[in-house]
């Protein structure tokens, strides 16, 4: 919700702390859910004020299967992953991006299941107040355009750094299905937080989705988004919107985030105001770099 000053943003795309609840409270944790042919979602019980319900974990597959997503290293999810694979063979674990809400089981159901772990790669250490598994090391590294496997389980990785450097999507290239990660999700927009969040980074990232006319995306927080196209152009609409509020607020000589994101943002908790503040600094980072590409041009 923002100020009547500033252009509107659509408040369906507002991480909003009431819809987390609801989403809360119809979920199904630990249930193995169909939501594809041949593919089943086990919903962790993390939830947040904005990842909503908790984290998407997919299997994928009837005979061999795969894992994308394990999500956190929580006993009762563990548990109800290793109940949803029921003793069959699991070829790959493939890890979006290391936060603490994706990656850590990985490690967990490698030692269970053999299978080997997939991901962009580990990254370098800093300081930042975002919840990252710095430990997360996969076996085999993935960049955009590497294929695993074959047949209805044959993953294709895309690297779609912005919301984190070492975020991957994955397209099922037979069944015109990706896995949009933290990057597309099907609830909310993405918190962007630098120094790890790049807006530039991510608008170019939702520039390679879109190209791929993905039949659907399944997301790592919320429901499935049946028309990917639909909700990327939405997302960037509400980025560059969000965008022209914070240059208002630039241009009125607010100097500080958090004098910016109190007066753009309303009703948020303590822990969104936090996740809204780097947004704004990601989106005056953005605007700096696209102003100066403008003076360069000119």
């Amino acid at each position: 919700m923002s100020d009547g000053s500033f252009p509107k943003v659509k408040e369906a795309m507002e991480v909003s702390p009431l819809e987390a609840q609801r989403l809360r409270a119809k979920a199904s944790y630990g249930a193995a859910v169909a939501v594809e042919a041949n593919i089943i979602r086990v919903l962790a019980e993390n939830p947040k004020d904005y990842t909503g319900p908790g984290t998407n974990c997919y299997i994928v597959g009837t005979e061999r299967l795969i894992i994308i997503d394990p999500g956190p290293r929580d006993a009762g999810h563990i548990d109800a992953v290793m109940k949803a694979v029921d003793g069959r063979p699991v070829k790959g674990i493939f890890v979006t991006h290391s936060h603490q809400d994706h990656s850590p089981a990985a490690a967990t159901l490698q030692e269970k299941l053999g299978a080997t772990i997939y991901g962009f790669g580990a990254i370098d250490e800093i300081e930042t107040a975002e919840s990252v598994d710095w430990a997360f090391k996969p076996d085999i590294t993935l960049t955009t355009g590497q294929k695993i496997g074959s047949g209805d389980t044959q993953v294709e990785a895309i690297h779609t750094p912005g919301h984190f450097p070492n975020h991957l999507c994955y397209a099922l290239p037979n069944s015109g299905v990706i896995f949009s990660g933290d990057h597309v999700m099907g609830w909310s927009t993405t918190a962007i937080v630098p120094p790890l969040g790049n807006l530039c980074d991510y608008m170019t990232s939702l520039d390679k989705l879109e190209v791929r006319q993905a039949r659907a995306f399944l997301p790592s927080h919320g429901d499935v988004i049946a028309d990917p196209k639909e909700r990327i152009i939405a997302i960037r609409e509400h980025r560059y919107l969000r965008s022209e509020q914070v240059r208002i607020c630039l241009n009125k000589g607010m100097v500080s985030a958090a004098e910016i994101t109190e007066a753009i943002y309303k009703g948020l908790t303590p822990r969104l105001f936090e996740a809204a503040k780097g947004c704004v600094e990601a989106h005056i980072e953005f605007l700096e770099k696209l102003d100066g590409n403008l003076s360069a041009a000119e």
